[in-house]
């Protein structure tokens, strides 16, 4: 233990100093103690002294410094596969009792050795009871979870008990740099890698959207493993009505096919096909013989009209974007060269560089408006700001002196007309910055701001992509120029265009959607899988169309077979949210009701949860991935049956033993309890002392 000061130890001499001197003055000429013995003198003299020092001493800040040693016993980390791939094939029984009871002994054993700890994971690493009955795999994320969790403690192993089937996350092997060294992975090889009898259909691409009477292809890639001769149906169906039929005709052990499938749907609306083969007995599983998909059907393509006064490259990167959308059907336009056509067979306007200071697009833009058709400005250098601020567009710009700034987007936060993806986010996040028009920006009372503009790091009060209501109407208008940009760094970024063209069609799809603007909305994702949460949004607007955040709203979801869940909606900021969690696999409908001014408001709709069926898509075994994590890190790969072996490996293992740590603990004197103890037994003593003879 050491003593330690704030200040230098030079003040303690004084400190002493001070004490008794205090104390000799008080004691030298007190005449009440003339007749007590000397000795009792010099000890009153000598407890009034320390104790004045003391406390003088205390105020120095004096602490302690006391050092201990911690005696760290190594951490066993057991990390089991819970996906439904384990349980998928015959020895799901086996997996279910047998394996778990050993698992829980070896386990049990290892506890009064080491520290244990035990997870378990799919998708991500939890502590969940073992079920395995998880919609994905990611054994790089569960591996990268544990490396973050122990990272700089004593981690003496890490097993990991799984099938080596994984379908989401990067190959495991590229996450073991996260690891520390020395720690090695033993792998228990779950599963069976000998391919057994069995038909697969094991993917389906497809569109999210149709339309009506207008053919559309999806493509079915079918496995046909062991059925050599064997010929077997593969069909597509509409409900319980067959839509499409083939066969499937292996002229060898293992088929790999992809066929073409052409559909058509004579009727509007969300329509669930099933992708189906054969299934034939012997076969490993029947949990793969089948895909099911949604598809929603609408009436028309939408028709998207672009018009341009000057060539620009902001032009083709926004007619690119709404062309990778299938719901979208483009018209590109130049009004120099004086072509006709017909507004009213749009369904949105993009103006690029429009209006000019000559007029041009003012007219087209007025016409847009008296049509009610919505209408998307991208401003550039052609544009004029005076043109447009005389057309009440929603944005104002005044106290223009020619120069521009270059700015970044900041996305608002308490934007509610539509939701974003995570890419187009991070994508927004890194862009590089647009040319704006300095001056004073002022917005309308119905305008809501996606993005506004940051200078440098420093977010300014200035929109950069606003929608408004202009002759109830809807107007987006993007204030800067060079969007162009943001194409071509997406695919700098991310190797494609996805993330930009989503971000665009996101604003085109809110515009051109044919809609009646209502006081209470609520919207929600039509089709989502089983292992995704069920989210909605609702909009409540008084009578000026002013948001009203403080009313309690209330839902009722009901499933196919007429059970009901009631929900309420949470507020946040101008809208209201609501996660319904996961739910069984089937067709909803819900009603949202909410009572305004003794008025009831109603919006209702409907959605599917689809199962996600990947974890069946692959029924053999892995054990290569497990084979490389084990040599990888100095690990062995052990089968369930070898957990006594297993368990041998790891208490041989030289490097798996205790660490000792010594620990620094500094605490002020003054807090230490004896300190205090020792002033009041000083104190009383002295009190004591001069009662007794000096009657004090």
């Amino acid at each position: 233990m050491k003593i330690f000061l704030e200040y230098s130890w030079w003040f303690f001499p004084l400190c002493l100093a001070v004490g008794f001197a205090v104390a000799w003055f008080l004691y030298a000429k007190d005449s009440k103690l003339h007749d007590a013995p000397r000795w009792v003198r010099r000890l009153l003299l000598i407890l009034r002294g320390m104790t004045i020092s003391f406390c003088l001493f205390l105020l120095l800040g004096p602490f302690v410094e006391r050092r201990t040693r911690k005696v760290e016993k190594p951490t066993i980390v057991l990390v089991q596969d819970n996906s439904a791939s384990v349980v998928s094939t015959k020895d799901s029984v086996y997996y279910k009792t047998k394996y778990l009871s050993d698992y829980k002994e070896f386990v049990g054993k290892l506890r009064e050795q080491y520290e244990v700890d035990e997870y378990c994971f799919g998708e991500s690493l939890s502590n969940d009871t073992v079920s395995f009955d998880e919609k994905m795999t990611n054994i790089s994320a569960a591996i990268q979870d544990v490396a973050t969790r122990y990272y700089n403690q004593n981690l003496g192993a890490v097993v990991l008990a799984t099938d080596g089937i994984y379908n989401e996350g990067e190959n495991p092997k590229y996450s073991l740099q996260n690891l520390e060294a020395n720690v090695p992975i033993y792998t228990v090889a779950l599963g069976d890698t000998v391919q057994n009898r069995d038909n697969v259909v094991s993917q389906v691409l497809h569109n999210k959207i149709a339309f009506r009477d207008n053919p559309f292809v999806i493509r079915v890639s079918a496995e046909s493993h062991l059925f050599k001769g064997v010929e077997s149906k593969l069909m597509v169906k509409d409900g319980e009505t067959v839509v499409y039929e083939t066969v499937l005709r292996p002229s060898d052990d293992h088929l790999y096919k992809t066929v073409d499938c052409k559909l058509v749907s004579k009727t509007v609306g969300r329509k669930i096909y099933t992708v189906s083969v054969e299934y034939h007995d012997g076969e490993v599983s029947a949990s793969n013989n089948e895909y099911v998909f949604a598809v929603d059907v609408l009436e028309s393509r939408k028709q998207i009209l672009i018009l341009y006064e000057a060539v620009h490259p902001d032009v083709a990167a926004i007619r690119r974007a709404i062309e990778s959308n299938k719901n979208f059907e483009s018209s590109v336009m130049c009004l120099a060269d004086g072509k006709s056509y017909d507004l009213s067979a749009y369904n949105c306007v993009v103006m690029v560089g429009l209006p000019t200071a000559s007029g041009k697009g003012k007219t087209v833009l007025n016409e847009a408006l008296e049509k009610k058709i919505p209408c998307f400005v991208v401003c550039n250098q052609s544009t004029s700001f005076e043109v447009l601020n005389s057309l009440n567009a929603g944005l104002e710009i005044s106290n223009r002196r020619g120069s521009n700034d270059e700015v970044r987007p900041a996305l608002e936060q308490d934007f509610s007309l539509f939701v974003l993806d995570e890419n187009s986010k991070n994508l927004l996040a890194q862009v590089p910055p647009l040319y704006v028009p300095y001056g004073n920006y002022s917005i309308g009372v119905q305008t809501r701001v996606l993005c506004s503009q940051m200078l440098g790091n420093i977010a300014v009060e200035r929109p950069l992509i606003l929608f408004s209501q202009v002759q109830n109407t809807k107007v987006g208008v993007v204030v800067g120029e060079g969007i162009w940009r943001w194409r071509m760094f997406d695919k700098n970024l991310n190797d494609s265009f996805d993330a930009f063209d989503s971000f665009v069609n996101k604003m085109i799809t809110y515009l051109a959607l044919s809609e009646k603007r209502e006081l209470f909305s609520v919207s929600a994702e039509s089709i989502v899988s089983d292992n995704q949460n069920v989210t909605f949004t609702a909009e409540l607007y008084d009578k000026s169309y002013e948001p009203l955040t403080d009313q309690t709203i209330s839902m009722l979801i009901r499933n196919g077979d007429g059970v009901e869940y009631p929900y309420t909606f949470s507020s946040n900021d101008n809208f209201y949210l609501l996660n319904a969690g996961r739910l069984p696999q089937g067709s909803y409908t819900y009603v949202a009701k909410v009572s305004v001014d003794g008025t009831e408001l109603r919006s209702s709709g409907s959605f599917s949860v689809l199962p996600l069926q990947i974890e069946f898509k692959q029924t053999r075994a892995n054990h290569a991935v497990l084979a490389d994590l084990s040599l990888e890190t100095g690990g062995k790969l052990f089968f369930p049956s070898q957990f006594d072996l297993l368990y041998d490996e790891i208490v041989e293992n030289q490097n798996i033993v205790p660490i000792s740590h010594f620990l620094k603990k500094r605490r002020l004197v003054v807090d230490l309890p004896l300190i205090l103890l020792w002033l009041v037994l000083m104190a009383s003593a002295e009190w004591f002392l001069r009662k007794y003879y000096a009657s004090y």
